[in-house]
């Protein structure tokens, strides 16, 4: 089973604690402090290594520490330090923190190292903290922790060659003709449940290509449809994208439209994909129908078309000679990017409904609204019916008048 995404939880090592000792010999009546320092906790280290296939190992098991750290001894020695954990990877590794969800690292080439999680520094031993003052210190520091953190292990498989197509239009076969790889084939869709890898060697040229088969796409992959919108970050790296086309349209479906599906959904999942020079390989020639739909095929898509039949190996040696050098000749001999062109969605047929007129309702008079009473209260009522009357200033004459 292959295995290209594992969440681990790593820890580094502990550093050691410092020690208490004091010098005791023969005639050293004074001999002094000498407790030594603690080692240093092993560190968590990951190795590009291309022997590593998947990340099989980190699936079953995930929880991996370092060694902690020795502490201190006596006679000023320092404790040994911990062991580090080398983890190996396969290149084209992809270490993202779990919680935030931040690329912190990416391997690619073999023997290429990184230092993923420190281990904790080593205690001070007394012998650190003699001085004139205090020639008998028994003051000791403890060893720093380790490092833990959760992440993800996420695989893109680096090769030369993408195969990209529909389930049962013949991309394991190709795989298995071309190849020492043997994925499983049979004559339902979706018999490819995962990547598979594998080498074309050219003995007259000594060299070799890395062809990766994922499994395939179906309409609507870019909205998690299907299986390969889970496969599809294998085929990032890669440096030619091969379409494998079923030009029989066997699957009563037309090449064009297949292709036309496919270039949509690359767009859609990614513009790394959609930018890749491809080559586009019509197979199934040896079915009736085949040739008639090449040529109405090569008329509405205008990249390179190479006719091929798995079955009767009909067009391969041309095919590995123009794959050649597509991947590995000159600049000149390679196929150009596409152009990009806007993504149209399909029309939707508009649905013409009838529309009734209603008849006008009959407007109602609105009643005009008297202004709202002004709220009096009692003490205002009751001032109200009081008759203010002015004074009268008294003075002689009158106060006379009222004696009298």
């Amino acid at each position: 089973m292959f295995i290209d995404e594992a969440k681990v939880i790593l820890k580094s090592g502990a550093g050691g604690q410092g020690c208490v000792s004091f010098r005791r010999e023969k005639f050293i009546p004074k001999g002094g402090p000498d407790g030594g320092n603690g080692g240093k906790g092993g560190d968590i280290v990951l190795l590009c290594d291309r022997n590593e296939g998947d990340l099989q190992n980190y699936r079953w098991q995930p929880h991996r520490s370092a060694r902690n750290g020795t502490p201190g001894m006596g006679r000023q020695c320092a404790g040994p330090n911990g062991e580090d954990l080398i983890l190996p990877v396969p290149p084209g590794t992809q270490v993202v923190d779990d919680v935030s969800g931040r690329l912190l690292a990416e391997l690619t080439e073999h023997g290429e190292s990184v230092i993923l999680l420190a281990g904790g520094k080593g205690g001070l031993g007394n012998m650190n903290f003699k001085s004139s003052v205090n020639q008998a210190p028994r003051r000791t520091t403890p060893g720093y922790p380790g490092e833990t953190g959760t992440y993800r292990f996420v695989l893109k498989t680096i090769a030369d060659i993408g195969l990209v197509g529909y389930p049962n239009a013949g991309k394991s076969s190709l795989t298995n003709m071309l190849t020492a790889a043997r994925p499983k084939m049979a004559p339902y869709p979706f018999t490819t449940l995962h990547v598979n890898v594998g080498v074309i060697e050219y003995p007259e040229t000594h060299g070799r290509i890395f062809m990766a088969d994922i499994p395939g796409l179906i309409e609507g992959a870019h909205e998690n449809r299907g299986l390969g919108h889970q496969f599809l970050r294998h085929i990032e790296r890669c440096t030619l994208l091969v379409f494998i086309i079923d030009m029989a349209g066997s699957e009563n479906r037309k090449p064009w439209d297949d292709h036309r599906i496919l270039e949509r959904e690359l767009r859609l999942y990614s513009p790394v994909l959609a930018t890749k020079p491809r080559i586009i390989v019509a197979n199934k020639m040896d079915l009736p129908k085949a040739a008639e739909n090449l040529i109405l095929f090569k008329q509405k898509v205008k990249d390179m078309v190479i006719p091929i039949s798995c079955y009767t190996r009909e067009g391969v040696d041309e095919f590995l000679a123009k794959l050649w050098k597509a991947v590995k000749g000159s600049p000149a001999d390679r196929p150009k990017p596409p152009v990009l062109a806007a993504i149209t969605e399909p029309k939707k047929k508009k649905v013409v409904r009838a529309v009734v007129k209603k008849k006008p309702a009959a407007k109602k008079l609105k009643a005009k609204k008297s202004a709202p009473k002004k709220l009096i209260s009692k003490k205002a009522k009751s001032a109200a019916k009081k008759v203010v009357r002015p004074k009268v200033k008294s003075t002689k004459a009158t106060k006379k008048k009222s004696k009298r």
